[in-house]
């Protein structure tokens, strides 16, 4: 009986000892995981800072000032640069004036289709009779814009002055009919109206009259801007059609002027603007010539400074090292530092080198030196390195991202509970 004691005894001691332990082990659980979760809620109350320490080091680990990285950063700059050197956006010669090709304007350029005078007085009386001019008066009759007598009153600042009647040199800017944009509203409403208005602060609008032949007189009568939009609209309500013949009639006759010796003006810009640049030979026609070849050597530029940094992007991402520069995606980033920062680098030696030379050319005043200058501005090369900053800019975000993820997550769950590892091995 008194064995039988003792073995409860010790049993009981024991278990009471092994439940102390256990009891003290779990407090020692418990007083873990709310270290734990004390340092979780420190680590959200300084969220900030965490990912301050983490965007560092994303940065550091797609830093590109290592020797590999900048050895490809300034041989890609070396090569664009050679590029817009060996290949000029514009042919300095599109950017010299000629009027060899050109015709005086007496001689109309290319025909318009308008009637001769012998032509136009067979038709004066049936003309005089409508109020407003035909499809097919519309078509034969000299554009109204044209006149020049009656126009001793109108002053154009930097145009034409009081009390000198408007010439052939200056009434291209002069009138907005001949403005290559502008003409197609406001040239194709004075067609249909028989009307012409000047390019003056309050743009003046006056009839036109043909007394015989094809002579024209500006008259001034009360008439506006506002009579000649009225005039369009009723003129249009008889006749759609007559809307389609003015807009013909208008382009025909700009066609045939661009290919004057004064030729159209250079659209859009102040009548006094647009008569000094026709003075020194440069219209509307030399405008699409220059932006003619300057589309093609943009694209050409675009094209190969795109090639380069595909090659540059290809040979950089072939020497990754996986031992040396760890995450492959990080790697892509700085890929993509490379190719973006060499374009920029190159652009700004290019905006330098041609803002430097048209400086000097206007100090040294030499003509030749600013078109030769402004010949090699790399507008092509410009393009592909705002889209390569971008590319970089939408790549480089992405990883960050995914960088910022990993970490975090790592950063909240690499917390490990003794308890659980011992269990694990027991």
């Amino acid at each position: 009986m008194l064995d039988k004691y003792r073995t409860i005894h010790d049993e009981y001691e024991n278990g009471e000892k092994k439940f102390k332990n256990n009891l003290n082990d779990l407090s020692l659980a418990v007083d873990e995981v709310q270290d734990h979760a004390s340092n979780t809620l420190d680590d959200l109350n300084n969220i900030h800072i965490i990912i301050s320490d983490i965007d560092k080091q994303f940065e550091e680990k797609t830093g590109i000032t290592n020797l590999k990285d900048m050895a490809f950063l300034w041989g890609a700059v070396a090569i664009q640069c050679v590029r817009w050197i060996l290949i000029p956006t514009l042919d300095i010669e599109t950017l010299t004036p000629t009027t060899e090709d050109r015709k005086d304007s007496a001689s109309e350029g290319k025909k318009d289709q308008t009637a001769t005078g012998k032509q136009l007085d067979k038709m004066k009386d049936e003309r005089e009779k409508q109020r407003f001019p035909d499809k097919r008066n519309i078509i034969l009759l000299p554009v109204p814009y044209d006149a020049m007598k009656g126009t001793e009153d109108i002053v154009i600042e930097g145009v034409t002055p009081y009390g000198k009647q408007i010439y052939s040199k200056n009434h291209h800017s002069a009138t907005l009919g001949h403005d290559p944009i502008i003409g197609q509203v406001i040239g194709t409403s004075n067609i249909m109206t028989r009307s012409i208005t000047f390019h003056d602060e309050i743009l003046t609008t006056r009839r036109v009259v043909i007394p015989s032949g094809r002579t024209q007189v500006v008259v001034n009568d009360p008439y506006s801007l506002k009579i000649m939009v009225e005039e369009v609209v009723e003129s249009v309500q008889e006749d759609k059609e007559r809307i389609t013949a003015a807009l013909i009639k208008e382009n025909l006759h700009l066609q045939s002027d661009k290919y004057t010796k004064t030729g159209l003006p250079i659209p859009v810009l102040s009548a006094e603007l647009q008569q000094k640049l026709l003075d020194k030979k440069w219209n509307s026609k030399e405008l699409e010539d220059i932006l003619s070849g300057a589309v093609k050597g943009i694209a050409y530029n675009y094209v190969v400074a795109m090639i380069i940094n595909t090659i540059v992007g290809t040979l950089h991402g072939f020497c990754y090292n996986e031992k040396k520069d760890e995450n492959e995606k990080l790697y892509s980033v700085r890929t993509r530092k490379v190719v973006a920062t060499s374009n920029v680098i190159a652009e700004a030696i290019n905006i330098g080198a041609v803002a430097g030379g048209s400086v000097s050319g206007v100090i040294s005043g030499n003509p030749d030196l600013i078109k030769k200058s402004v010949s090699y501005l790399d507008i092509g090369g410009i393009i592909e390195a705002i889209h390569q900053v971008f590319k970089s800019k939408k790549l480089q975000e992405n990883i960050r991202r995914e960088f910022l993820e990993q970490e975090l997550f790592a950063h909240f769950t690499d917390k490990k509970y003794s308890f659980l590892e011992e269990s694990y091995y027991e």
